[in-house]
């Protein structure tokens, strides 16, 4: 979204709207409206305007977000969907809502006024980046940590292009192959399926231009890449998007786990198929309510996590015989811990099962800290900050976590995130990824998190009580 962040909502109402649009403000306002930016002052809100949509997003006090839109009833606020009873309207260059609906916001902004609910957030700094992707624009989106198994320090980061390609980086962030296979979308790594007799380490992806989920095996000592599917595994949905991989330690079988544009979702079986190639099975399939992409899933509980952007993450059983119905709301994108869109998901996996969920949230830059298990508890956010070499992040869409050492840059596990905007020395470049020493966000946080820097996620324990 193309927005200018201003104190007030002041535009010409002739550049936004067509004299039809324009009623006489002693009118509408006699008849139950009343204009937003006087109450935005009142209540100390912050009001964005996107000309090209001709809606407003309200920022107020206390991080709650609401969004309302020119010649519409239908708004969102505080992470949920309404309808208002009249339609919102643009007079002489102000926005004029519904009265009762400026009596709901006030509502919100009356909530979280003790400053013991203020969203806790604290900055760490990025170590080390990538090689700027060679596509422009919107290019860059999801990495993915492989552990080297003989040498951690040459672990590599699986990363998509949407230009039309799968990357391989180095811990210190050189490109050492560039797989032109088309647009992908989401990558994850999974160890141990078994293909021909043998347990290998695969990388899986979503291709928007073939429509398909793509598997490749990766070399255990060069971590390159090769194409291991039989025939493809092509989607039902209109287009393929969020990615996960999953791997059932109850049952030893993985999964191919894929979201739709349209808030799709399907889980495929992938098997042997005896000729040294890997088959998909489609085996369940589901559909949320909106657009979702981030997903990760939990191999030890038995779980999947997903983000339905612009509302929430669910928590659902990650078998294929789970139910269609989530096990929980883990968060909602009311603008606070979360704002829309909610975007990439990763888990930090800790001893005896415990560890973290980590959400991208992009509306405001940051990421949310949840507990892995039980009823995944609200932890804290954190942002990150440019530093003397490297610069820090904004609008991030994949992200990625390991708690293992990975030699001395980062000896206790690594976070991984896309970068909207790439700056060096002032000067933007194309997208790339940043990482983050997993110390700096353990012991930023008010109560430093764990650092488990020899859980290897080749190692995993079943801990499904299903």
């Amino acid at each position: 979204m193309k927005t200018t962040k201003l104190a007030l909502l002041t535009v010409l109402a002739g550049a936004l709207v067509s004299p039809a649009e324009i009623t006489k403000a002693a009118d509408v306002q006699s008849s139950g409206y009343a204009p937003l930016r006087t109450q935005a002052e009142k209540m100390g809100a912050v009001i964005t305007w996107d000309s090209d949509d001709k809606s407003a997003a309200v920022k107020l006090k206390n991080g709650i977000v609401g969004t309302f839109t020119v010649g519409e009833k239908t708004y969102r606020l505080a992470g949920q969907t309404g309808e208002a009873d009249r339609e919102i309207k643009m007079i002489g260059g102000n926005l004029y809502l519904p009265a009762k609906l400026l009596a709901t916001l006030e509502t919100e902004n009356s909530k979280y006024a003790d400053p013991k609910d203020a969203v806790p957030t604290y900055k760490v700094t990025p170590t080390a980046e990538t090689e700027a992707v060679e596509d422009g624009d919107d290019a860059a989106d999801d990495p993915a940590i492989w552990l080297n198994p003989a040498d951690p320090e040459k672990s590599r980061l699986v990363a998509t292009n949407k230009g039309g390609g799968i990357l391989v980086y180095d811990l210190q962030g050189k490109q050492l192959q560039n797989y032109k296979v088309g647009k992908m979308n989401n990558v994850d790594i999974r160890y141990g399926f078994t293909l021909g007799g043998k347990k290998i380490d695969i990388a899986g992806a979503t291709n928007r231009t073939n429509n398909t989920v793509d598997i490749f095996a990766i070399d255990g000592i060069s971590g390159t890449l090769t194409n291991v599917v039989d025939q493809p595994i092509k989607s039902s949905m209109k287009e393929v998007y969020g990615f996960s991989l999953y791997h059932s330690l109850k049952t030893d079988k993985f999964y191919a786990l894929v979201l739709g544009k349209e808030g799709e979702f399907e889980q495929y079986e992938l098997t042997d198929n005896g000729n040294g190639k890997i088959a998909g099975n489609l085996v369940r399939q589901f559909k949320l309510a909106t657009q979702s992409e981030g997903m990760v899933a939990d191999d030890e509980y038995g779980t999947v996590y997903i983000a339905e952007e612009d509302h929430a993450i669910w928590k659902y059983d990650a078998e294929p015989d789970g139910s269609s119905e989530p096990l929980r709301r883990v968060d909602v994108a009311d603008g606070r811990r979360l704002q829309d869109d909610i975007e990439g998901l990763t888990l930090y996996y800790g001893k005896d099962g415990k560890g973290y969920l980590i959400a991208s949230s992009q509306g405001n830059s940051s990421y949310a800290i949840y507990e892995r298990q039980s009823d995944n508890a609200y932890i804290s956010n954190f942002t990150i900050s440019a530093s003397p070499t490297v610069d820090g992040t904004s609008v991030t869409d994949g992200i990625d976590v390991l708690g293992y050492g990975l030699g001395k840059n980062f000896p206790h596990g690594i976070f991984v995130v896309q970068d909207d905007e790439n700056l060096q020395n002032g000067k933007k470049l194309n997208q790339n990824f940043k990482m983050v020493p997993w110390e700096q966000i353990a012991k930023g946080a008010r109560i430093p998190l764990m650092i488990d820097d020899g859980i290897n996620p080749r190692e995993l324990v079943n801990r499904s009580t299903k």
